[in-house]
């Protein structure tokens, strides 16, 4: 392993000092993030909001079989204790993600409660 030193402005300094342990994974995680490498489930995300989506079609939303298989996986890694820090981030990122879409969810049916009845 090599060493290296960079200069940080004070309070990024402040930040990174309380996550010494982990500043290779956020390191690796800040590359990977500049490269675009977003987990699968994000790229379906931004697909499906970049069709400009109504608030039915948001609400019934779910990730595709691949997606979920991969979350099962990273989950039963985590359990076992076999996570990389890779994989750690592309987890934490779509717990990020679910988080995300579950308040669209709800303010998509907030849109639908509110939304005057169909004329028959």
């Amino acid at each position: 392993m090599q060493s290296l030193t960079i200069e940080v402005p004070d309070d990024l300094a402040d930040r990174l000092r309380t996550e010494q342990g982990r500043l290779t994974e956020i390191i690796e995680r800040g590359l990977e993030t500049l490269r675009g490498g977003s987990t699968a489930l994000g790229r379906e995300l931004v697909s499906f909001l970049a069709r400009g989506p109504r608030p039915e079609e948001i609400v019934a939303f779910r990730p595709s079989a691949t997606c979920l298989e991969r979350a099962d996986e990273l989950l039963e890694k985590n359990r076992s204790g076999e996570l990389s820090s890779r994989e750690r981030g592309e987890l934490e990122e779509m717990a990020a993600l679910n988080h995300l879409f579950t308040r669209i969810k709800a303010e998509a049916r907030g849109h639908l409660k509110n939304r005057p009845p169909s004329p028959a």
